[in-house]
C-alpha cells in the first residue's frame, strides 16, 4: 500500500472516529450529567431523612456495594444473587476470552484468577480463531456451491446480484435477527435490545451492559451451553461477511494506489519528454553554429 493511500485511511479514519464521539457525545452526555443529578440528590435526601447516619458512612456503603455489584454480586438479607462462577458460567467466561468478546460484567477478581485468564486466553485466542476460520470455510463452501449455481442462462448479471443480497440476508436472519427474537422473548429485553445484544456479541464488541442467562438459575446452565453453539457459529459468519467488507476496501485501496503510479508515471514521463526536447533543441543549436 503507498503511503499516500495509508495516510489516506488513517485520515478518514481518524476523521470517523471523531465524528462517531461527537455523535456518543451528543446522545449520551445529558443522560450522564442527569443520572448524576438525580443520584446525588437520592444521596442527600437519604442523609436528609437518617440523621443518624453521616455522610462518610454512606459513601463506604455505596462503595461496597457498588465494588460488590462489579463483581455480579448481591448479597443482603432478602436477596442473594445466583454464583457467577459455577462450571457452566466459568466455562461460558473462558469462551468469552478466547473469542475476545469480554463482556465486562464477569471477569477475575483474585491474582490467581487474573494470572490464570492472561496465560489461558494467549493460548486459546489463536486457537479459537483457527477453530472459527475452520467453520467460516465450510459456511463460505456454502455460499459459493450456492452462487456458482445457475438457475438461469438468460438473466445472469442480474441472478449474481441477487445472489450477492440473498446469502448475507439469509445468514443474518438465521444467526441475529431470529435470535434477538428469542433473546427478547426469554431475558424480557425489547427486540431493538436484543438485536443489539447480538450484534455486539457477534462482532465482539462485548460492552456487557446485556448478557443472557443472569437469571432464571434453573435452566441458565443449558441455556448459555446452547448460547455458546450460536457464538461460535455466528462469529465465524460475521467474521466472514468483514472480512469480505475489508476486500472490498482493499481493492478501493488498491484502485487509488493504481490512480497514484498512474498519475505518477504520466507526470514523470512528461518531465523526460520536455527534457528529450530540450537536449534536442539544445544539439540542434550546436549543429547550426559556425
Amino acid at each position: 500500500m503507498k503511503k499516500l493511500t495509508l495516510l489516506i485511511l488513517g485520515l478518514a479514519l481518524a476523521v470517523y472516529v471523531l465524528i462517531g464521539g461527537a455523535v456518543m457525545m451528543a446522545l449520551e452526555e445529558t443522560n450522564e450529567s442527569d443520572t448524576k443529578t438525580t443520584t446525588r440528590s437520592t444521596f442527600t435526601d437519604f442523609l436528609a431523612a437518617k440523621t443518624c447516619v453521616t455522610s462518610d458512612e454512606l459513601e463506604t456503603f455505596v462503595r461496597a456495594v457498588i465494588t460488590a455489584y462489579d463483581q455480579g454480586i448481591i448479597a443482603t438479607n432478602q436477596s442473594d444473587s445466583a454464583s457467577l462462577w459455577d462450571y457452566g458460567n466459568s466455562v461460558f467466561f473462558s469462551m468469552t476470552a478466547v473469542t475476545t468478546i469480554g463482556y465486562g460484567n464477569q471477569s477475575p477478581a483474585t491474582n490467581g484468577g487474573r494470572a490464570f485468564i492472561v496465560v489461558f486466553a494467549l493460548i486459546g485466542i489463536p486457537f479459537c480463531a483457527l477453530f472459527l476460520s475452520g467453520i467460516g470455510d465450510k459456511i463460505a463452501g456454502l455460499t459459493k456451491s450456492f452462487q456458482e449455481k445457475k438457475f438461469s442462462k438468460n438473466h445472469e448479471v442480474a441472478e449474481h446480484r441477487l445472489k450477492a443480497l440473498i446469502v448475507p440476508l439469509t445468514g443474518l436472519i438465521i444467526l441475529v435477527f431470529i435470535p434477538a427474537a428469542v433473546f427478547g422473548a426469554i431475558e424480557d429485553w425489547a427486540y431493538g435490545e436484543a438485536l443489539y445484544y447480538c450484534i455486539i456479541t457477534l462482532t465482539t464488541i462485548g460492552f456487557g451492559d446485556f448478557v443472557i442467562g443472569t437469571e432464571n438459575a434453573a435452566y441458565r446452565l443449558a441455556y448459555r451451553l446452547l448460547t455458546l453453539v450460536w457464538i461460535c457459529i455466528g462469529l465465524a459468519y460475521i467474521a466472514s461477511l468483514i472480512s469480505q467488507a475489508q476486500a472490498e476496501y482493499t481493492k478501493i485501496a488498491e484502485k487509488a494506489d493504481s490512480e497514484i503510479t498512474k498519475k505518477k508515471e504520466k507526470k514523470n514521463g512528461s518531465k523526460t519528454e520536455v527534457g528529450a526536447s530540450d537536449d534536442k533543441g539544445g544539439e540542434n543549436t550546436r549543429n547550426i553554429e559556425p
